[in-house]
């Protein structure tokens, strides 16, 4: 009898916990937010096992694999039929369709976001954002090179169209993805999406003192640079080594590197190393010596010499993030040249060069202080770095038309904004006009940093070297 109690009182508990969770069930559990989430119920395989997505794939195919899909579908939509056999060939193809589709678990079933390729390919990613040419731009819209393209008025990203130039829906269901990708579906004159009308070179290391950039060189014309810069700082400092080293008269050049070298090491396991580096340091940043002399030539300076190391500290930061946190927002923030705060601090930073460079110009060319003098390699130098300057506002400028940024956000970049309220008029293709200018602006950035150790420039680099070698040699600070 008691056997039978237990049993009817065990049933009974049975009965109430189904019942209850029946109706718990019928209400649709949610996510947290109050959206419905689908795998609640359909118990979600784990993706990450090779059975359980297989078990994934089949649970969508059931409906995707169907042709029948597409009559379930709303009317006017892109296919949603995927093919099981072309699909079976794809790399994907044992893949858990959500590690991908990250958003499509859910009611109502569809995908508002872009694929996740980032839940993957984080690491691969940096080939994208380094200089980040392509921030804006959805892998599909590259690794898809059958399908046409578009700049989503939104959200400014280039993404897949859902329809062709005749109206009809794009099919866009196949995973069969191109390695490499197809870099002439926006690279061509008056393309939709504003890029440029040629694929562009990524940028190097002589981009670095006023862009983010790799600090690498992968393209003929800054290889060339480079080395005749390197050449031209060699002969230099080899001048320097002709010179009496104080302690040693009389000493050959490669008894100075000895000394020299030596007296490096003893200073970085020496305990005023830190001292000696933070003295220069405070030199070289504030500018401590020219203060010193002139007030209106430290003012100059500042100018010119702040703002230029001020975007090459973004540059380093920016790219570190783009090379070892890709998918970091921060990153993404920093890498875009539109965010309002990103354009803004460029546009700020260049104008204060511009009047530093004017101040510059006035000292000697209208007012001809008696202690500058001003000959052929200077005015070569001048007008090497401000062309390369000019064009790169006039660039930026020709960017925005060519991408036809919102006013809203390209008003922050206030110098490139008025250059291109300016040249807006002119029925020019910009896609053309910004390869053009932006091969001309990198071979003038080029020729600058090669003529660089040839001209009085120089004093940018040798100052602070001279500064560190007689700390090193326990010189006057």
């Amino acid at each position: 009898m008691k056997t039978i109690r237990v049993l009817l009182i065990l049933l009974l508990v049975v009965l109430i916990g189904a019942v209850t969770g029946s109706a718990v069930l019928a209400q649709g559990p949610g996510d947290g937010g109050g959206e419905p989430n689908c795998w609640a119920c359909h118990r979600q395989p784990n993706p990450n096992t090779l059975s359980g997505a297989e078990a994934e794939i089949a649970f969508c195919m059931t409906c995707h694999g169907d042709p029948q899909v597409e009559t379930w579908a709303a009317e006017g939509r892109t296919p949603v039929y995927v093919d099981p056999a072309r699909y079976a060939q794809s790399i994907h193809s044992r893949v858990g369709c959500t590690a991908c589709h990250a958003d499509v678990a859910r009611n109502p079933h569809q995908a508002t976001g872009p694929v996740a390729c980032e839940n993957c390919h984080a690491a691969i990613l940096t080939h994208v954002h380094m200089g980040a040419p392509h921030l804006d731009t959805d892998c599909a819209a590259c690794h898809r090179p059958d399908l046409p393209v578009v700049r989503d008025p939104a959200t400014g990203r280039i993404v897949l169209a859902e329809t062709d130039a005749t109206g009809n829906p794009v099919d866009r269901t196949s995973h069969a993805l191109a390695a490499r990708p197809g870099c002439e579906n926006c690279h061509y004159a008056g393309n939709p999406v504003g890029a440029p009308a040629v694929t562009l070179p990524a940028r190097s290391v002589l981009c670095m003192p006023c862009h983010e950039a790799a600090p690498i060189v992968k393209d003929p014309w800054s290889a060339v640079g480079l080395l005749v810069f390197l050449v031209g700082m060699t002969v230099n400092f080899s001048i320097y080594l002709r010179g009496e080293l104080p302690g040693h008269p009389g000493a050959t050049a490669m008894q100075k590197l000895s000394y020299i070298a030596s007296d490096l090491v003893r200073l970085i396991f020496s305990r005023r190393f830190f001292r000696a580096v933070g003295v220069k340091a405070a030199d070289a940043i504030f500018l401590r010596r020219v203060l010193q002399e002139s007030v209106s030539r430290w003012v100059m300076h500042t100018l010119i010499y702040w703002p230029f190391l001020a975007r090459f500290l973004l540059g380093l930061v920016t790219w570190a993030g783009e090379a070892f946190w890709p998918a970091a927002r921060w990153t993404y923030v920093l890498a875009d040249r539109d965010t309002p705060g990103v354009a803004l601090f460029n546009d700020l930073c260049a104008a204060l060069v511009i009047l530093g460079v004017l101040i510059a110009l006035y000292r000697r060319f209208i007012r001809r202080d008696p202690r500058l003098r001003t000959g052929v390699e200077d005015r070569a130098a001048i007008s090497l770095l401000g062309a390369a300057f000019f064009l790169g506002i006039l660039l930026e400028g020709v960017r925005m038309l060519s991408v036809g940024l919102p006013a809203d956000r390209a008003a922050w970049a206030f110098l490139g904004y008025a250059v291109a309220a300016i040249l807006r008029p002119l029925p020019l293709d910009w896609t053309v006009v910004y390869s053009a200018l932006w091969y001309l602006h990198a071979l003038l950035v080029i020729a600058v940093i090669a003529y660089l150790p040839f001209s009085k420039l120089l004093h940018i680099f040798i100052t602070p070297i001279v500064a560190v070698i007689n700390s090193v040699r326990g010189g006057h600070e």
